[in-house]
């Protein structure tokens, strides 16, 4: 016997329930991959920048130049 949805509304699954029909897998895809090591890699450089800067105010703070 087949449970019916009164309500007419679409029953939201969790997280690990897929249809098993479904053709989604688990493994991203190399564009995804991509977009979120180009992203890493952009936030480590801009990191070592901030750090560059502040360790340049550091040395730079004893001097007669500033």
């Amino acid at each position: 016997m087949k449970a019916s949805n009164p309500y007419g509304v679409e029953v939201a699954k969790g997280p690990g329930v897929r249809d098993p029909g479904s053709t989604i897998s688990d493994q991203p895809t190399a564009e995804e991959i991509s977009r979120l090591t180009f992203a890493k890699l952009r936030d480590v450089r801009i990191h070592a920048q901030e750090l560059r800067n502040r360790f340049a105010r550091l040395l730079n703070r004893g001097s007669s130049l500033e």
